[in-house]
């Protein structure tokens, strides 16, 4: 297996961006964005009332991250059973292996939205304004100071895994500490407890119990994407300066180019990012404290 087949691209399906992915990474795997789908799910729900639409709205996220292929299955019928022709149609289109986790190909460590594309944009929000060859080089050098920060910070890690990993670890020990396990062979052992399977290329819970009953180095069951060396190989490449090239005294004016001539709308230059389509708003609120869409005049939370 190639390392391009462990790369996993998420898009919101746009046509330009999915035919580049194509040419440039032809056997990576590739899914949708599942907020996005869900936001043009939205338009082909037939449902009048908001708690019918936000409950197969949530049906549909449990098919997305259906473990199995059985669940899966299971809970597609029953989504389809509510929805009508025009969400057929919408479905037709989306490929399983594209949108459900159980068919999905690569390795998405959790990852099946387009968040990432959010915080670059916010990363580099004070440099947007700048012109293209400009914004290059200042993301440039933001990768620099990066790369270099975070070397620095694996570096000093003395653990086999990542931290966030071992909090995986130490949350998943806590949950199995009453869990009754029965010793069938050498290998095999029997959990008396609820379903559990593995996702993110993490050991389920039961096969976390199963591995600590047997007294085995349970950091030899974990994917290499959560070790340490991983993380400090990553970022072990530093990104160099780019020496200023030579320029001539004297310029031709025909081998300026020039930033195309455009009117300047009225008003202020916006500042934040145009919200996609269907994307709700969450602040937080200082009379209760907490994550909402309602303002502080219709909050009905008892304060304490």
């Amino acid at each position: 297996m190639t390392p391009e087949r462990d790369i996993a691209f998420v898009t919101d399906r746009h046509g330009g961006l999915l035919k580049a992915l194509a040419e440039v990474f032809p056997f990576s795997s590739h899914s949708f964005c599942l907020m996005h789908l869900k936001t043009n799910l939205k338009t082909y729900l037939s449902v009048k009332s908001h708690e019918s639409k936000e409950y197969l709205l949530t049906l549909f996220s449990r098919c997305a991250y259906a473990p199995t292929i059985e669940l899966f299955i299971e809970l597609f019928e029953e989504f389809k059973g509510f929805c009508g022709r025009s969400v057929e149609k919408f479905l037709e289109d989306l490929p399983n292996e594209c949108w459900c986790n159980a068919y999905f190909q690569g390795k998405r460590y959790g990852e099946m939205c387009t968040n990432v594309a959010k915080s670059f944009n916010s990363w580099i929000r004070d440099e947007r304004h700048l012109f293209s060859t400009s914004l290059v080089d200042a993301i440039r050098v933001k990768l620099m100071e990066q790369f270099s920060r975070r070397r620095k910070v694996g570096n000093k890690w003395n653990h086999i895994v990542c931290p966030f990993a071992e909090k995986k670890l130490e949350e998943a020990f806590n949950d199995t500490k009453a869990w009754l396990v029965k010793k069938c062979s050498d290998d095999i052992y029997e959990i008396q407890l609820d379903h559990s399977w593995e996702i993110d290329s993490f050991p389920c819970k039961h096969g976390f119990c199963a591995i600590k009953r047997s007294g085995k180095d349970l950091n030899c069951f974990l994917d290499d994407y959560y070790r340490v060396s991983s993380y400090c190989d990553s970022y072990s490449h530093s990104v160099y300066l780019v020496p200023s090239m030579w320029k001539p005294n004297v310029v031709v004016d025909d081998d300026v180019v020039l930033p195309p001539l455009c009117k300047r709308p009225a008003g202020r230059p916006r500042t934040e990012r145009i919200p996609s389509k269907g994307e709700i708003k969450r602040i937080r609120y200082s009379r209760c404290g907490k994550m909402g869409t309602y303002n502080r005049k219709t909050c009905k939370e008892t304060l304490l």
